[in-house]
């Protein structure tokens, strides 16, 4: 049943942006299309695997599990299909955490390695929109963009007191004897392994700022291609507000839900409804070709096992 509303709240969503489209100037957008300069956000698409490869790879040598780089690529992208087209309930990151299980040791190391990887990947992206926020808060003194600053500021706030309870003494023995305990040792044995490799741990946060770079100037180029002159302070807001939607579990791989905050984001900064539409569904198609290729890839992997 919750599949089902999922797909129901995308196809509604990007019904409704379509809906309000200028049909006949967004032909003219299109007509101005770069050729050239898609095929680029084609190949930095194409490059994040490989970034995306390693920061998952470094994620688990943390957790002193070791696998070949090119077996991690395959992962990933299999998983990356599963996110996309199958209707399952395991998902993509599921999908990795059951290919990384240890045989021996603590279990919970592999979905540990992904948690890190992406929970850093996802700060940093938070991180990289409150700067271009602020570059921009002047220019553009929007609500949206005020409140994203307080946002991120008072999440930062929650994170440190978060930190500072779970080292008090009596909130310990107030969770002593039930299940949250466990899930807290769990948790501390994992963030031992953190602690103990802080040279893999800042590799990481290097891939998910490349990675994160990327994305913003993918989003950057595909605003020139409809003929939108913007800065990347403006995508780096602009990917980090469309990046929170993507953790929002109430649509299909955040269809309809991240074009949505795309444009939304879009317009807090200037740019044309039609424009940020083309861009938004522009950016969601770029990247069909490829989960085409890692489904084949996949279905391979099942005709052999």
């Amino acid at each position: 049943m919750k599949k089902y509303l999922k797909i129901a709240l995308s196809v509604t969503l990007l019904g409704v942006l379509l809906y309000k489209i200028n049909w006949n100037k967004m032909y003219g957008h299109i007509n101005m299309s770069d050729l050239p300069l898609i095929s680029v956000v084609l190949i930095i698409f194409v490059f994040q695997f490989p970034i995306s490869a390693y920061r998952w790879k470094k994620s688990l040598e943390i957790h002193e599990l070791n696998f070949p780089f090119l077996s991690l690529q395959k992962i990933l992208c299999m998983g990356f299909f599963i996110n996309t087209f199958l209707p399952t309930s395991i998902g993509g990151d599921g999908y990795r955490a059951l290919k990384t299980t240890p045989g021996t040791g603590d279990k919970s190391r592999g979905v540990s390695a992904i948690l890190l990887e992406r929970i850093l990947g996802f700060l940093v992206l938070i991180f990289l929109g409150l700067i271009g926020a602020i570059v921009i808060l002047r220019e553009y003194p929007t609500p949206a963009i005020k409140m994203y600053i307080l946002g991120v500021f008072l999440f930062g706030i929650f994170l440190f007191l978060g930190k500072i309870l779970l080292k008090i003494e009596t909130f310990g023995r107030f969770l002593n004897g039930t299940r949250w305990m466990n899930i807290i040792d769990v948790i501390q044995c994992n963030l031992q392994y953190i602690k103990n490799d802080r040279r893999n741990l800042l590799q990481v946060v290097g891939y998910s700022v490349a990675f994160q770079f990327l994305a913003i100037t993918a989003i950057h180029l595909l605003f020139m291609v409809v003929g939108v002159e913007t800065g990347i302070a403006d995508c780096a807001f602009i990917a980090a507000f469309a990046g929170i939607a993507t953790v929002l579990p109430i649509s299909i791989n955040g269809i309809g839900v991240v074009e949505g905050s795309l444009v939304f984001s879009a317009l807090q900064v200037g740019i044309v409804y039609d424009q940020a539409v083309i861009v938004a569904l522009m950016f969601r198609i770029l990247t069909v070709p490829l989960t085409l290729i890692c489904g084949l890839i996949y279905l391979y992997e099942v005709g052999r096992s």
